[in-house]
């Protein structure tokens, strides 16, 4: 019902686009859904009470949950239907403003007890599974933080995301790094990116099969 176009017009502008020599990705928005959200609450991250909890104004489903993972794919192997060569899933992660709640407030729905990585990575695996014997490439969209060489709070982990999808973005924006004293990463964007391409760079070298790297800037 929130679709801003219907079907046919889609496939329609697909193939347009297709014979004029373009390689289209569609992107999903996976872990971040307000829609979903209010249709199946119950597969939302929530207060202890089952309430969804509005994190950085938005509601999350559980990247635990296998039925929210099924729900995504679906959508992505419509896409490809469609006509797309890619899908590119965005919001591949928990969300990272939980630091405002009270350590024991939260229900992430963890049912398998897995890690956050764990579950980004599988979700991501069940993806390629379905989505390439659909015949197209899936890459995913990952914060620039995530070159580091530690697991992010929201369950990113470069070489767990890399050595399983066909390309991998990440969004090292200077704005989202944090200021380290008088240094301002957002008045230095050259030295930020750089940096960030050292580490990435790093990172590939961590798995035998690394995804290409596509960074979104």
């Amino acid at each position: 019902a929130a679709a801003m176009d219907t079907r046919e017009n889609f496939q329609t502008n697909i193939q347009k686009l297709k014979a004029a020599g373009y390689y289209l990705i569609g992107r999903i928005t996976v872990f971040n859904d307000a829609h979903l959200a209010a249709d199946h609450p119950e597969q939302v991250i929530c207060d202890l009470e089952g309430t969804p909890l509005k994190i950085s104004s938005m509601y999350w489903p559980s990247a635990y949950n296998r039925t929210v993972w099924q729900y995504k794919v679906e959508l992505a192997l419509e896409a490809a239907a469609l006509g797309f060569n890619e899908i590119q899933f965005d919001y591949m992660r928990f969300p990272d403003g939980t630091w405002a709640f009270e350590e024991g407030t939260i229900d992430y729905r963890n049912e398998n007890g897995e890690s956050k990585a764990q579950a980004v990575q599988r979700f991501l695996m069940y993806a390629c599974d379905r989505l390439h014997d659909a015949g197209v490439y899936v890459s995913a969209d990952v914060f620039g933080e995530c070159a580091e060489a530690y697991v992010t709070a929201y369950g990113q982990y470069w070489p767990a995301i890399s050595n399983v999808v066909d390309a991998i973005s990440a969004m090292p924006y200077p704005d989202h790094y944090g200021a380290s004293g008088d240094w301002l990463p957002w008045e230095h964007p050259y030295e930020t990116m750089y940096a960030f391409g050292q580490k990435a760079a790093q990172r590939q070298l961590e798995t035998a099969s690394p995804a290409a790297v596509r960074t979104w800037v």
